[in-house]
C-alpha cells in the first residue's frame, strides 16, 4: 500500500483523525492506539492501529455486517469470539434494551473488548473459549496467517492458556435461559461448540463465520445442526433465522 492509499484508508476509517495518526506512524516509526468516533455510536472505540483491529472495525461498525433484519428485538445476545468488541457495541446501540455476553479468548484482544465496553453495562464481557468441554485451551495463530489476525483455540501444548467453557456453562453462570440471537466467529471451534444442540432450542437467529479453510468440517456441523432455520449469506457471514 502507498503512503498516498494508506492515508486515503485511514481518512475512511477515522476522519481527519486517522490522517495525523498515520502521518506520525510513518514520521516516528511507531504504532499507536486510535480512538475512532463512529456515526451513531456514543462512546469512543479503541483501534490498535495496523492490526485486525481496523478491517474488524470496518466491516462491523462502518459497512453494518450485521445489519440483518430480525423478525423480534432480542433481549439476550451471544457476542462469541467478540475481539475488541465492535459487534457488542453495535448490537447494543441496535438493540438498547439487550444484555449482551462478549466472549474473547486472546489476552490482548480481551483488554481492548474490555475497555471498549465499559461505558456500556448490559454488555458482560468475558474471558474464555467456547468448546465442547470445561477446562483449559490454547489459543495460537493459525499457520499461514499474518501475526495477530487470527487466533485458533487447540488441545495441545502451543500458545497461551485460557478457560474453556461449554455452551451450557456459559448460559448458567451468566444467568441465562437461552440466547435469542447469537453472533459465533470463533475461527473454527464451531466444529466443538455445535455438537451440543440443546443450547439452540431457545435461539431464534444465529450470525456466523465459518471456516472450513482452518477446520474442514465446520460448515457440515452447523449446517446439520441448524435444521428447522433459514439460510441467508452476506458476505463471509451466514445468517440463519428460526422458521416461524
Amino acid at each position: 500500500m502507498s503512503i498516498r492509499e494508506g492515508l486515503s484508508y485511514c481518512y475512511e476509517l477515522y476522519g481527519l483523525r486517522g490522517v495525523l495518526a498515520m502521518s506520525a506512524y510513518r514520521l516516528f516509526g511507531r504504532p499507536r492506539e486510535l480512538a475512532a468516533y463512529p456515526q451513531g455510536i456514543r462512546n469512543p472505540i479503541y483501534i490498535r492501529m495496523m492490526t485486525a483491529d481496523e478491517p474488524t472495525y470496518k466491516h462491523v461498525l462502518l459497512e453494518q455486517e450485521y445489519a440483518f433484519e430480525l423478525p423480534f428485538s432480542p433481549k439476550t445476545i451471544l457476542d462469541a469470539g467478540a475481539n475488541i468488541g465492535t459487534a457488542s457495541i453495535y448490537f447494543i446501540h441496535r438493540y438498547p434494551d439487550a444484555k449482551i455476553i462478549a466472549v474473547e479468548a486472546e489476552d490482548s484482544n480481551f483488554a481492548i473488548l474490555r475497555r471498549n465496553v465499559r461505558p456500556y453495562p448490559t454488555i458482560v464481557p468475558v474471558h474464555a473459549a467456547l468448546w465442547n468441554r470445561d477446562g483449559e485451551i490454547s489459543v495460537a495463530e493459525p499457520e499461514g496467517t499474518l501475526r495477530g489476525w487470527a487466533f485458533v483455540t487447540r488441545e495441545d501444548s502451543r500458545g497461551p492458556k485460557v478457560r474453556a467453557v461449554t455452551m451450557s456453562t456459559l448460559m448458567r453462570e451468566m444467568n441465562v435461559h437461552a440466547f435469542d440471537l447469537a453472533k459465533i466467529d470463533i475461527e473454527g471451534a464451531e466444529r466443538e461448540v455445535f455438537e451440543d444442540t440443546r443450547w439452540l432450542s431457545g435461539l431464534g437467529a444465529l450470525m456466523i463465520e465459518l471456516h472450513d479453510r482452518l477446520r474442514p468440517g465446520c460448515c457440515e456441523q452447523v449446517e446439520r445442526a441448524m435444521q428447522g432455520f433459514t439460510r441467508s449469506q452476506r458476505g463471509q457471514t451466514t445468517f440463519y433465522v428460526r422458521r416461524l
